[in-house]
């Protein structure tokens, strides 16, 4: 288990993390969405313990992180900016991992440089973006960690590694238990393979829970009415807007679908229908109603 403990860190007079609270049981896949400089990135090394917070605590199966070697050999940080060994091949940081972590497994690390085509005797420097990003992956899950922190990992990726990854990263957690925490902006990748995501602007989590429940904060349907105004039906709750394209209202609620279709209902409509709405839509609609880039 993971659990981040009221977490607050500042830059200066920057506040990066603002009282952030997370557990994560193991086995589990977490999405963390972001604004640019929502504090992701400072989360993540929080968790990992490259930062020390300035309050609270990030714990791993009830051990701090924090100048805890014992829990950091559980724990891979997959950085958004690859950083290797310098001139190493991946058969240099075979060995380099093998010297450092007790449970780096080289049979593992060739099973996935040949799945992954990854050349083991050639210098990382001289891959390309996406090509170092799969080599950060396989070195990450060569190590069987407890706990994997993802930035942005599937930027540089083609759809074709994408999708390997993805299923590469089901496995693990299936057979192991790992954790992982997948952090950035590809919400489409995350709202296939995440059990949970929590979005999260200006250091603060404002809102987090499994998949179905935070798609739920939102609805969209399209209504015909003979008479009346659908907004009259919808007294009390927040609508955030309301498009009219001839007697076709389309309507986005801050509600429960289940109650936005029982009151339109009641006014015997003559056409009614729920548009579902993507991960991306919905951290779209929570941040306009926070203010941002409206």
């Amino acid at each position: 288990m993971i659990k981040a403990e009221s977490i607050t860190k500042c830059f200066g007079r920057k506040v990066a993390l603002d009282r952030v609270s997370l557990t994560l049981d193991d086995g589990h896949i977490f999405g963390l969405v972001g604004t640019n400089g929502a504090g992701k990135s400072t989360f993540l090394r929080v968790l990992t313990g490259i930062l020390k917070a300035d309050s609270g605590n990030a714990f791993l199966n009830g051990q701090g992180v924090y100048e805890n070697p014992s829990a950091k050999q559980q724990i891979c940080y997959v950085s958004d900016e690859p950083a290797f060994v310098t001139g190493a091949t991946l058969s240099d940081m075979d060995h380099f991992q093998a010297a450092y972590y007790a449970a780096h497994d080289s049979a593992r690390l060739r099973e996935l440089c040949e799945f992954f085509s990854l050349p083991m005797n050639e210098r990382i420097s001289s891959f390309s973006k996406g090509t170092q990003k799969r080599a950060q992956i396989v070195l990450a899950l060569s190590r069987h960690p407890r706990l994997l922190l993802c930035d942005e990992t599937f930027d540089g990726l083609d759809p074709v590694m994408r999708e390997s990854f993805k299923r590469v990263l089901g496995e693990v957690m299936l057979d192991e238990q790992m954790t992982t925490i997948l952090a950035g902006h590809s919400l489409q990748e995350m709202e296939n393979i995440c059990d949970s995501v929590g979005f999260l602007h200006e250091g603060k989590l404002l809102t987090s829970g499994d998949m179905d429940h935070i798609l739920s904060r939102f609805c969209k349907v399209q209504v015909v009415l003979e008479n009346g105004e659908p907004n009259a039906l919808l007294n009390g709750l927040t609508v955030i807007s309301d498009r009219r394209q001839g007697r076709l209202s389309i309507l986005t609620v801050r509600a429960d679908e289940a109650e936005v279709q029982e009151r339109l209902k009641a006014a015997s409509p003559q056409y009614l229908e729920a548009i579902p709405l993507s991960l991306e839509e919905v951290f779209i609609l929570e941040m306009e109603e926070q203010g941002y880039a409206k």
